[in-house]
């Protein structure tokens, strides 16, 4: 091959693989955005172009954080239970997991295995001071039996310690990195997990303690996978975008006239026009997704914490202000993006009757 067709050659192939990568660097970049962001990217867009005005800021504050775990920390009493004595009571089932729930993994395990001891505890200690009578060790007994209303009392605290102020919650509440995969119309494979875990904390609440450690153990890890922070992220998203489109709308509405009579123009059509097929179509579309995705789970989580809440203020047991917090400034921002919603619907129908438009007409009135 000549020298010169092997330079164009070489050459030819350089460009290719450069226009390759700059494809790829490009689709990388469209893939760091979910479709609900790039939504809201392209409504923005045509909203300030349509309107000619300026579309303010793209970043948004996620400042909404879970509390750290010392800031939920609940104090216990200790038992007066003799355990040397106790430790020696063969026929007592309860003797095997007394030893367990003091030994090195007992002491030091998470809050969702303490309770799981705490539960076959109680489960267990009825039988337990029914033969310790029977074997005339009543002061034993009088000690059992003080340890389960100890227990009793307390119960309520391990709960909220294992669930909604566990590891498995605040994983549940963690805000994914990016909004890729939401929403999407699936099933949240917590919902199910948080409505077993109600029922459950319903019946140990009151007096039932029946339960499977593995069953327990698997729910708390199927809440884990949970999108609460994804819709927390989501609906942040959605406020602050909702603003940013109303205040476009509000600068023409207190501005130069989109129309100077009650008239459509084509500015108008073409305003009327990205509403129906950006934010009707498409972002309202998905915020449906949203919505009932937020309900499913505000109807467990708020059954969950609402019960838990009832229990502890029976017991006398302050729930710790640091969760309280969270919970006003996550329902807050639940209620601000519904607000938002209502807001932009509510100036962009200002707009288009200033154009003799309604949202859903196609003319004049």
């Amino acid at each position: 091959m000549p020298p010169m067709m092997f330079q164009r050659g070489r050459h030819a192939t350089l460009l290719q693989v450069a226009f390759t990568l700059i494809f790829a660097l490009l689709l990388a970049g469209c893939t760091d955005r979910g479709e609900l962001e790039s939504n809201w990217q392209d409504y923005i867009s045509r909203l300030s172009r349509v309107l000619d005005r300026d579309a303010g800021t793209a970043g948004f504050d996620s400042s909404l954080h879970f509390p750290r775990p010392r800031d939920l920390a609940l104090t216990f009493e200790t038992s007066n239970i003799d355990l040397l004595d106790f430790l020696r009571l063969r026929r007592c089932a309860l003797r095997e997991t007394i030893a367990q729930r003091n030994s090195i993994l007992g002491r030091h395990g998470d809050a969702s295995a303490k309770l799981i001891f705490d539960l076959r505890f109680l489960n267990e200690a009825e039988d337990c001071i029914q033969i310790l009578n029977s074997d005339g060790k009543n002061s034993l007994a009088t000690q059992l039996r003080e340890a389960v209303n100890l227990k009793r009392r307390e119960l309520p605290s391990r709960i909220f310690l294992a669930s909604i102020a566990g590891a498995e919650f605040r994983e549940f509440w963690q805000a994914p990195p990016d909004l890729r995969a939401y929403p999407n119309d699936g099933k949240d494979p917590s919902i199910a997990a948080l409505a077993r875990w109600q029922y459950w904390q319903q019946q140990w609440l009151s007096g039932n303690w029946q339960h499977n450690a593995d069953d327990v153990l698997l729910t708390l890890g199927e809440i884990r996978l949970g999108g609460g922070g994804a819709l927390l992220r989501a609906q942040q998203l959605n406020t602050h975008e909702l603003a940013r489109a109303s205040e476009i709308i509000k600068q023409r509405l207190n501005g130069r006239p989109l129309c100077l009579k009650p008239s459509p123009t084509a500015a108008a059509e073409q305003f009327r026009n990205v509403l129906s097929s950006r934010f009707i179509s498409r972002i309202q579309t998905q915020a449906s997704l949203i919505n009932q995705h937020q309900y499913a789970l505000l109807e467990q989580i708020l059954a969950i914490e609402n019960t838990l809440f009832s229990a502890m203020t029976t017991e006398k047991i302050a729930v710790p202000a640091a969760y309280l917090t969270w919970v006003k400034q996550r329902d807050e921002l639940l209620e601000k993006a519904t607000q938002a919603q209502r807001q932009h619907v509510k100036v962009a129908a200002e707009l288009l009757a200033q154009c003799g438009l309604s949202p859903g007409g196609s003319g004049q009135h």
